[in-house]
């Protein structure tokens, strides 16, 4: 690292520190947060990924924390933080997460010590626990303004709700789930057995440049509806990048990793423990809660009813994009957000 790189950087982490609100940066940043014990077991070394962008308040209360969904990075989210964009850096100081997995985080891709499958198993809490370590341990942020987050984020919104419950003021889940259904569970486990039955697969220790080409085929049918498919002939052609979420065809994402993080996806669910008045009772924050009726990847049900239950502000899309509904429908989204988050 170049010494006035060096210097930058620590000089903008003083300032923070000091709570004087002056920098403004979007580089991709990691930390070393020691061994985590997750799941399925116990990494000696977890360097967690993150970006901040806008200015720190002095009495630091607009921090807005974005968590990233399924083979999602921090650097996919450039369409929605930023000035006047869905997350307003105008007004808020916006930490975005990599959650473990991702292979920016420790992931199965990137782990010396543990690589491919020898990686543990880890779930949605075990992301959430890395993530309120970093920001504690590390960046002195003890409360946030607001959690945002999409499908995979958005269970990650939700995990934080219940974790870490004086830890945010508001909550945003945008086609998330507190609860996988069985119809949920199929289109994960679909994909799961799509790469399981790859050729080459070869439990994790597939060769560079396999094609996991059933795979992108099923994530794409789940993704959009039967009807935005036919139209737009997707096929196996990936869905655009730059929205949400991502898929396996168009951007370099670690077929491992995204194995890894479907398995924390089908072992989620805050009512495990009791039904969706218990997990109502659990959650502090205000929701904002914005599903997509015509969602194939997550059923929009158990959303709908904790919102219900709780009585928190709630967005039904309708429109045919399906769990893309968020994108098409922007303009919605946006509004409904920038509302809520004041």
């Amino acid at each position: 690292m170049k010494l006035r790189h060096y210097v930058n950087r620590m000089l903008c982490a003083l300032l923070v520190m000091m709570s004087v609100g002056v920098c403004q940066a979007a580089e991709q940043q990691r930390v070393n947060i020691g061994s985590l014990n997750m799941t399925g077991g116990k990494i000696s070394r977890c360097d967690l990924g993150y970006r901040t962008y806008g200015t720190l308040a002095e009495d630091r209360n607009n921090v807005v924390l974005v968590t990233t969904w399924l083979a999602g990075r921090t650097s996919d989210q450039a369409d929605m933080i930023g000035p006047g964009k869905l997350v307003d850096t105008n007004r808020w100081y916006v930490v975005a997460m990599d959650a473990i997995g991702n292979g920016v985080s420790c992931s199965p891709s990137n782990s010396p010590i543990a690589p491919r499958l020898k990686f543990p198993q880890f779930g949605i809490r075990d992301m959430v626990k890395a993530q309120h370590r970093l920001l504690a341990m590390y960046l002195g942020i003890d409360h946030a303004h607001a959690i945002v987050g999409i499908s995979m984020g958005g269970m990650q919104a939700l995990q934080w709700a219940v974790m870490y419950p004086d830890f945010a003021s508001k909550v945003v889940t945008i086609v998330g789930t507190p609860h996988p259904t069985e119809r949920d569970l199929q289109a994960w486990n679909a994909e799961l057995a799509a790469i399981e039955r790859a050729p080459g697969w070869n439990d994790g220790n597939y060769a560079p440049g396999t094609a996991f080409k059933q795979l992108t085929a099923v994530h794409n049918g789940y993704l959009w509806t039967p009807e935005r498919s036919a139209a737009k002939n997707l096929g196996n052609r990936p869905a655009p990048a730059g929205k949400q979420p991502a898929t396996p065809g168009n951007q370099s994402f670690s077929t491992v990793d995204w194995y890894r993080q479907l398995q924390a996806m089908t072992s989620f669910d805050l009512l495990r423990q009791g039904d969706m008045a218990t997990l109502a009772k659990k959650i502090k924050a205000q929701l904002l809660i914005i599903t997509s009726e015509q969602d194939r990847m997550v059923d929009p049900a158990p959303s709908k009813a904790l919102a219900a239950q709780k009585r928190a502000q709630l967005l039904v899309l309708n429109s045919d994009c399906g769990h893309m509904a968020p994108a098409c429908e922007a303009d919605k989204v946006n509004e409904a957000l920038k509302t809520f988050l004041k």
